[in-house]
Formats: structure tokens, sequence, C-alpha cells
């Protein structure tokens, strides 16, 4: 039996952007020849080569792992930490998740009001009186930051860093100094603008290759090697989805111009309206969403539901805020994030899709009459 999706809306909010079987149906043929699937296997390897030429950095290493989720939680089990970990109130539920699935009990810190990221003077406060070996930073929508000052801020505590920037493979990525006990992790999933279906990208030290795949299968390699991580779990990515990746990587740079021409066009557009606020420069991100913040949390509904009378479907990012989700360890009142997390839209992003005029369209008169 033959079960089909059927979506609410005419015009989603994410279009998956998968290359064609034919793109890699030979790379299919060649995991049949080899008869190796997982376990960090021929494509994969090809594959992570292939991320760190084209986002990659001389003196790291690229990881591969089956999401950006498992990818989170084995940086935290090579980075070699316990205990607390430092995570921001406004981001993607799974970054919370990734912490406890470590083993490691997550402490929500708020966000700076501007920048949408950990507010780094509450990250100095909360490493000294929580004493976290490690703190999630997380880089909202994929947009490109400057990690310095929080960097150097988890470096005199002694913190390991592991930047969530699930949204951004292909953007600009801001230098890390000496990235020992660094990891920035990446998602690949269907509604990434780097679309596999399922899988991630963990860029760290070299130092650290063998930890993280360690940690991705289970610990065995620790034990082979002598050190740790001396546990983990079944993260692999597998061979079917790196064949997917490999495809995906070589139309990659066309797929990101698209998106950013359409956030240009967004941007001429919301330029005659006085009251919002969002992100000014195009290339900052691939742009999974683009996000728009508005004046107060009515508007912000209003315009959903004005948009879904009209089939289109705008996501709401990042809501709740996680000091509102349950048994949850909150460092201090996280407002900034709960305001945000209630006022912030995310508008569709098009590459190439027939309906790109007319989700463009249907946004900016859902929004003249969320306004009004």
């Amino acid at each position: 039996m033959t079960i089909k999706f059927k979506s609410p809306y005419r015009h989603r909010s994410v279009v998956p952007g998968l290359p064609a079987p034919s793109e890699y149906s030979a790379l299919l043929d060649e995991i049949t020849a080899n008869g190796w699937y997982s376990n960090f296997g021929p494509l994969v390897r090809r594959l992570e080569l292939g991320l760190l030429g084209a986002f990659g950095r001389p003196t790291e290493c690229c990881v591969s792992c089956s999401s950006a989720t498992t990818g989170l939680s084995a940086a935290l089990l090579a980075a070699d930490v316990t205990g607390a970990v430092l995570v921001p109130a406004f981001t993607f539920a799974a970054s919370l998740g990734a912490i406890r699935a470590a083993g490691m009990t997550p402490v929500v810190v708020d966000v700076d009001p501007e920048s949408w990221v950990i507010d780094n003077d509450l990250l100095h406060q909360a490493l000294t009186e929580t004493g976290a070996r490690a703190a999630m930073l997380v880089a909202p929508f994929g947009i490109a930051y400057d990690w310095t000052k929080e960097i150097a801020t988890c470096r005199e505590h002694g913190a390991a860093v592991i930047i969530d920037n699930a949204a951004g493979l292909g953007g600009p990525r801001a230098p890390h100094g000496n990235g020992e006990n660094i990891f920035e992790v990446f998602s690949m999933h269907a509604t990434k603008p780097f679309a596999i279906g399922e899988g991630g990208a963990i860029f760290a030290s070299l130092k650290s290759d063998m930890p993280l795949r360690a940690a991705l299968n289970f610990g065995l390699a620790s034990y082979q090697n002598a050190h740790g991580p001396f546990w983990g779990f079944n993260g692999k990515m597998s061979e079917l989805h790196a064949a997917v990746g490999l495809a995906q990587l070589a139309r990659f740079d066309r797929i990101v111009r698209h998106r950013q021409a359409y956030v240009r066009r967004y941007l001429a557009r919301l330029a005659t309206y006085s009251n919002l606020r969002y992100p000014l420069d195009s290339k900052a991100a691939p742009w999974q969403l683009f996000p728009i913040l508005m004046p107060t949390p009515q508007i912000a509904e209003r315009f959903v539901a004005t948009a879904a009378n009209e089939g289109l479907e705008i996501r709401r990012y990042y809501r709740p805020s996680l000091s509102d989700w349950p048994s949850t360890r909150i460092f201090s009142p996280c407002r900034v994030a709960e305001d945000l997390a209630e006022r912030m839209c995310a508008l569709p992003i098009r590459s190439a899709e027939p309906d790109a005029d007319l989700v463009m369209k249907i946004v900016f008169e859902a929004l003249d009459v969320a306004l009004d």
C-alpha cells in the first residue's frame, strides 16, 4: 500500500531540495560493488574530504554523522566533559536533547536582544557559578557570527565550545583561533539548504578526529587506541546518505546563490517597513528560512494566520523558549529569549521552485494585513 503525505498548505514553509536519484545512481552501484554500507565507508570519507575542502580549514577534520543532534552529543563526549553544559534559551529543542543524550545536564542561559546569541556576560557568570565544563553556542538560523568574545570567555573558564550551527552549512565561518576543544556542528536534514535527507557534519581540530569517530561508534575505537571517549552510540552516516551528499556538494554553490538572491528580494521589499527587525546581509547564511521579528506577539499571530488563509505556511522559531520546556534547569530568568520566541517568524526561502514569486507575493500581502 502506498501512503501519500498531503500538506495542509499549498505552499510549505520548506521545500526539500535534494538531488535527483539520477545524480547519484552511479554511486549507489559503487556501494553495491563495495558491499560497504556504513561504518565510515569510502563514500562517507569522500564526502568528508569534499566538505572539508569546500567549507573547512587545513587545521580541521570533518567527521560525518547521522544527524546534527548526534553530532552535538558526539562533540560533547569527544570534549571529555561531564556534568553541566550551558545552552542558550533561544534555540531549537534539539540543542537541549543532544546534551541530555550525552548524559549531561543542560543549564539554560538567556540571550542578547540584538544578536540573539547567548549573552556573554551571563555566559561568564554562569560558567563561574555552575562550574560547567562546556558551553553550546548556537548560531540562530545559521547566520554567521563572530564568536571571538564567547570563545575567550569559555577559554578563561577552561570550558569546551560546541557551536550548534545546524542551518549554516555553506555560509561564512568565523575564525576560531586555537581550535582545540572547539567543535562546529552542521545539519544536512531534508529541510536544510545542504539537504541529503538526514545527516550532519562536525568540524573540529585534527586532534578530535578519532575521539569523534569513537563517540559515534559505541566508543570502540577508543579502546583500540587507548584514549577516550570510552563509551558512545551509533551515530554514523550511511553510505547511502553520503551518495546523496556527494551529488548535493556538486551543485551546492548554485543553490546558495539562488537562496541568497531570494533574500535580497526580501530585503528590498522589507526596507519599506519601519517596525520590523531582520538580518541585513544576504550573504550571512545559506538561508534555510529568513527570520523577521514582529513588533508584538499579536501581530506575529495575525501574520501567520493571514498567510495560512492563502495556503502559505509560516513557521515560528524558536518557540517555545527552552526556558519554558519542562524539567529544565534555568540559570536565570530568560525574558529576552521568551520575548523573541513569541515575536519571531521565519519566512520561506525558495531556490528555483515554481511558486517562488507567488510565495513572495503572499508574504507581503499578509504582512500588510498584519501590520495594518
